[in-house]
């Protein structure tokens, strides 16, 4: 077991498109986590950051010690982002997230200190729900969710395309209590 490491979380910044575009196409390349193939470049995540407003943030982790692996201070080493769900005003309080940690950062608390702020955002954005879809084959970001107070609530079949191969989705969903009244 890796020691748990000391992150900082904060909103993205323009300057931050290439960790998060590092931390992506590790994603996309392990196809473990997402149907996307296409590598990302940075300039593709510049815009994705400046489409975004304030109801729908994006947050990054930033390692906040001279630890192991080489690193320097200020590496972003996990992002996490509530884009937009669904155009629908009915939808207006859910949010649909997704957390990315950069390999050799995993299982040391980056997703669980991104997935808390995230919560914490959410609450304070008025949302009412979160949800997401993880393949069945990820049981740590399952782990991580069942740990935030997430449910499984079914599976989408044959979800998606991934090599030719169909995979399933888990739909979780955690409700936010303070903001159903």
């Amino acid at each position: 077991m890796c020691a748990l490491l000391d992150v900082q979380i904060r909103k993205v910044l323009l300057s931050d498109a290439k960790g998060i575009c590092e931390i992506y196409n590790q994603a996309i390349v392990e196809g473990a986590s997402t149907f996307e193939t296409d590598v990302r470049t940075e300039s593709d995540i510049r815009r994705l950051i400046q489409e975004q407003d304030e109801r729908h943030p994006v947050l990054v982790a930033l390692r906040d010690d001279e630890g192991s692996l080489g690193q320097q201070p200020e590496t972003i080493v996990g992002w996490a982002s509530i884009p937009t769900y669904r155009p629908r005003s009915c939808y207006s309080g859910i949010g649909e997230f997704s957390i990315y940690v950069r390999e050799g950062f995993r299982g040391r608390g980056v997703g669980k200190k991104l997935m808390l702020s995230l919560i914490d955002e959410s609450k304070r954005l008025g949302y009412w729900k979160l949800l997401s879809r993880i393949f069945p084959s990820n049981s740590v970001s399952r782990s991580l969710c069942k740990s935030c107070g997430f449910r499984e609530v079914g599976t989408y079949e044959k979800h998606g395309k991934l090599n030719g191969k169909w995979i399933d989705t888990i739909i979780v969903e955690r409700l936010i209590h303070e903001n159903l009244t």
